[in-house]
């Protein structure tokens, strides 16, 4: 027969309880972390994502300038094939030289872009042109 000594009955549920208690607790932390990762990546994820469409929308001002001279940007909000949405306006500064806003929107996320482009008409096709220089800049959103 066993001898207990110094009432040991009993001492492992109570050893067991505590290591499950702070494997829970552990467990429960790194998944609360991993959660708040989790939602700062998609955060930095849709923000990223605005910015990709602004520049999509100022690739398709540069290719409409250059198809139409007289290109005037888009009636309102136009969708970007990534789930986001775009405007462009193009004011005339000269007969070679535009101006071109963009704003874009994802999520809950806004920003503007400015340019300036410069064009070179073709001799061959009144209304098509060449785009020489096209300079442009990210803004904060109003």
């Amino acid at each position: 027969m066993k001898k207990i000594i110094n009432n040991e009955k009993g001492f492992i549920l109570p050893l067991v309880l505590v290591v499950i208690a702070l494997l829970a607790g552990g467990v429960g932390y790194l998944l609360t972390q991993g959660m708040a990762e989790l939602k700062a990546n998609v955060l930095n994820q849709d923000y990223e994502l605005c910015i990709l469409t602004g520049k999509n929308a100022l690739a398709v001002a540069r290719s409409e300038l250059e198809n139409d001279i007289n290109y005037r940007g888009t009636s309102g909000m136009q969708a970007d094939e990534n789930g986001g949405n775009y405007s462009i306006v193009i004011t005339v500064a000269a007969e070679n030289y535009r101006f071109v806003d963009v704003k874009s929107n994802y999520g809950d996320f806004h920003k503007k872009f400015n340019g300036e482009i410069e064009i070179i008409p073709k001799n061959d096709e009144t209304s098509k042109g060449i785009v020489s220089t096209f300079k442009w800049k990210m803004l904060e959103a109003e």
